[in-house]
């Protein structure tokens, strides 16, 4: 428990491991909390300590992508598989990322179990279709800038290609936070703020509205060991109006690995009380600096959602499978990465300014 030592006392963390905490949208301001809550509140803050260790990095993977065609009704197939490179280079809220992805995309034409074409046509069944995309993405925090090329030789669009300028800025990829790598969803919230529930996601965002009142309401279970490390097991619900949980997961945050997560485990309430429909696993790691650590080789799988609920059986829909390569932590970086992207002759390029295309225009010589 060598990270959690550091915030938590031994006679304080058996107090964490029975808390309980609500946190509907009055908890941020609420005048006084009871010592359990202070205790996870130390929780959080031990995982946002180790967040920042991860603020500036460079980072190179390979993600391999793995379609179960039976989800996705494609005829005389099993499997598509597709390998992304990956280059990733991060400095605070600036970032530089660089993809390669070649292999066999699904493409869907006849609908998921049902057709989307006019009831008077016959659909196009679902296929896939062989080839390349390559996507460049920059930004300097106040403008980003992205290329994205489709390169497949036996489509009828055998090439395509646009640019975007936009003062709307995303999210850094859930990629460079370690602590969020098993959880795609949603991506570039740190894993500490998550825990606080949906009103403090919205204000990261700089979201002011909650249309659909969701809360929530986060446990801090046990302490178990997984793959041969202590963790301590966190649950985190999401509430209905009514208070009932919709979803829940499952953090299961290795305390010999800066309190990253070493599993995730998603329940759809909808789908099944007892079997995840989506799990992530860590299976090895990268000590990139003493004592500060980074996944090195993780997957995520997806399950079927309605074989899940009709038959309570978990058949896998798709997978993610990562080989990270290289992590360097406080890189030398050049400004001009998070700012220059030049787009190839002919490229169609839009730009955005306060959610309003202001030009479009296509990419002289």
């Amino acid at each position: 428990m060598q990270v959690l030592r550091q915030s938590l006392s031994s006679a304080g963390l058996l107090t964490v491991l029975l808390a309980v905490i609500v946190l509907p949208e009055s908890v941020q301001g609420a005048e006084a909390k009871s010592e359990p809550q202070q205790n996870l509140t130390k929780l959080i803050q031990a995982i946002q300590d180790n967040e920042r260790l991860y603020q500036n990095l460079k980072l190179k993977l390979t993600r391999t992508h793995t379609d179960e065609l039976n989800l996705f009704l494609v005829p005389d197939k099993e499997r598509a598989q597709r390998v992304a490179e990956i280059s990733l280079t991060v400095e605070g809220k600036q970032f530089r990322e660089q993809m390669r992805e070649q292999g066999e995309f699904v493409v869907i034409s006849g609908g998921l179990g049902g057709g989307i074409s006019s009831p008077e046509k016959k659909p196009e069944p679902n296929r896939t279709k062989t080839g390349t995309e390559i996507r460049t993405e920059v930004s300097n925090g106040h403008v980003c800038r992205i290329f994205n090329e489709s390169l497949f030789p036996t489509e009828k669009e055998s090439r395509e290609a646009y640019g975007l300028i936009t003062d709307r800025i995303p999210q850094v990829s859930h990629l460079a936070r370690p602590h969020m790598l098993l959880n795609v969803w949603p991506t570039g919230i740190p894993l500490s703020t998550c825990l606080q529930g949906p009103e403090a996601v919205r204000t990261f965002l700089g979201e002011t509205s909650n249309k659909r009142r969701y809360t929530s309401r986060t446990q801090v279970l046990d302490s178990v060991e997984y793959r041969g490390h202590p963790c301590t097991r966190v649950r985190m619900e999401i509430l209905d109006q009514d208070g009932r949980a919709r979803t829940r997961r499952e953090f299961w945050l290795a305390e010999d690995r800066n309190l990253i997560p070493v599993q995730i485990l998603s329940f759809h309430n909808r789908d099944s009380n007892f079997q995840p429909t989506a799990e992530g696993v860590v299976e090895d790691w990268l000590e990139v600096a003493p004592g500060i650590w980074y996944p090195q080789k993780a997957s995520f799988k997806r399950y079927n959602s309605t074989q899940l609920r009709r038959d309570d059986q978990q058949v896998l829909a798709w997978r993610l499978d990562y080989d990270v390569q290289s992590v360097e932590l406080n890189p030398e970086v050049n400004a001009s990465q998070f700012t220059q992207l030049d787009f190839p002759p002919g490229t169609s390029v839009s730009v955005w300014e306060n959610r309003k295309q202001v030009r479009k225009y296509e990419q002289g010589e």
